[in-house]
């Protein structure tokens, strides 16, 4: 702690204050007790005790103005009610709150001028349920357009969170989306912005983004795969290219830094990863990886639903690198991707175009010999390369007889139906429903064909 210096130091020779309770008179060793003078820190504590009755007096004085003003705003309600009605108060009051930025007061209050209008209990103890349907439909519109106003202020506010609990009802995702979009992200909002975005489903290629760049690869995979599952298929591809282009670069970036050079192109440098694989002729150790392999695995699982091609040449270059991986960097994933690096290459390889027919005859090998186990996974990734090959006779062939009318939660294979109105077999989707004994698809099917029929 650092000394207290004595009063008397030169530096205080001339305070040039006047104030006779703590000038320099007071200060001086003939004044003080004992004749020995104060010290710098009594000086403090006099000024600080002044200071303190100072700012004691403005609080005061701004809670008497505080008071005096609350009292003024009722007696204007009170005035208003009386002499311009009920609906003037209300709407008096909801521009008041909305000038105080006090939103959720300004919701509330336009609410209680609908049921004032309406001619209803301003609070809302009643059923609207029971309502004759014109007084219910418009109470639920003034309901609703309340919520879309109040989420607005509260957008414009920059309170994303409070401006979602009433956005979300109206299901104004429109307006939230553009917010979100040019709003300067912090530490403060990230969170706010992250759960809108990807839980509530706002924005999720933004939002997972801003999850990369705020908190990295290995969250942004443990969220994908733990909610985007329950997403559209064309939300998932749209984040699994965004995760396969972040792993692209990062893979190449770190590449070339081991390699002792420098990344150029960023993550649309397709080719960038084969030049660095054919500048390394050595085969990789036990302990080399350049991105965190369970990522690596992880990413290239997520590609089987992608059809970019750009996407698709970036997760063929990453196949390649993992099959130059020691083997205690291959996981295994589930049938028919158990050899996980040279099964996805040659999927990804038939969707650009090219390996099609090796492909083609290495899924179909393990939709047969996993058939008897009753795993329909194997069959389902055969059918729907087919299918997305633009097979699809042959995928309905191969469905019927692998697969049949099952079908799991997860499965990216064509339904029987899909698969007869895309290659036009119908005739022999009938004929397999009919020996199935399955009249309820068997009538989907006719109807489905009547209708084909009727529009060529």
């Amino acid at each position: 702690m650092s000394e207290l210096r004595n009063a008397g130091d030169p530096e205080d020779a001339d305070c040039g204050r006047s104030d006779s309770s703590v000038g320099c008179g007071s200060r001086c060793e003939k004044n003080a007790p004992g004749g020995q003078a104060p010290t710098r820190y009594a000086l403090r504590i006099d000024w600080s005790v002044r200071a303190q009755r100072t700012a004691t007096d403005g609080e005061c004085q701004v809670a008497e103005a505080k008071s005096s003003n609350e009292e003024q705003r009722f007696g204007a309600v009170r005035g208003t009610v009386e002499e311009r009605g009920s609906e003037a108060a209300l709407t008096e009051l909801a521009d008041y709150f909305r000038a105080e930025s006090r939103y959720h007061e300004f919701f509330e209050t336009r609410l209680m001028l609908c049921r004032q209008r309406a001619g209803l209990p301003l609070e809302a103890h009643f059923q609207i349920d029971a309502m004759d349907s014109p007084l219910r439909e418009s109470l639920e519109q003034s309901y609703l357009d309340a919520c879309r106003e109040t989420g607005r202020l509260f957008l414009q506010a920059g309170k994303i969170r409070e401006a979602w609990m009433y956005l979300r009802t109206v299901d104004d995702r429109a307006a939230m989306r553009g917010h979100l979009a040019v709003m300067e992200v912090d530490a403060q909002n990230v969170e706010s912005l992250l759960e809108i975005a990807i839980y509530e489903g706002v924005d999720v290629v933004l939002g997972f983004g801003h999850l990369l760049k705020e908190m990295g690869t290995c969250n942004a995979i443990t969220t994908y795969e733990s909610v985007m599952p329950t997403h559209s298929l064309e939300d998932r591809r749209l984040v699994a290219g965004l995760l396969i282009d972040h792993l692209h670069h990062e893979l190449v970036t770190n590449f070339s830094s081991a390699l002792g050079g420098t990344a150029t192109g960023g993550a649309e440098a397709t080719d960038a990863l084969g030049q660095l694989l054919q500048m390394c002729h050595d085969e990789f150790g036990e302990y080399t990886v350049h991105v965190d392999a369970s990522h690596l695995s992880s990413v290239v699982r997520m590609a089987e639903i992608v059809e970019s091609e750009d996407v698709l040449k970036r997760a063929v270059d990453l196949t390649i690198y993992g099959k130059r991986l020691h083997q205690n960097f291959h996981f295994p994933g589930p049938a028919p991707f158990e050899d996980p690096y040279e099964s996805h290459r040659l999927l990804f390889s038939a969707l650009l175009g090219t390996e099609v027919e090796e492909a083609v005859a290495y899924f179909r090998s393990k939709a047969e010999a996993i058939g008897e186990q009753q795993n329909p996974g194997p069959a389902e990734v055969y059918v729907s390369l087919l299918a997305r090959l633009g097979r699809c006779d042959e995928a309905l062939a191969a469905r019927i007889e692998l697969i049949g009318t099952q079908r799991s939660a997860e499965s990216l294979a064509p339904s029987l139906l899909e698969l007869a109105e895309r290659s036009g077999e119908y005739d022999r989707l009938l004929r397999y429903l009919e020996s199935e004994d399955d009249l309820l698809t068997y009538a989907a099917a006719v109807i489905q064909q009547r209708g084909a029929d009727s529009r060529e």
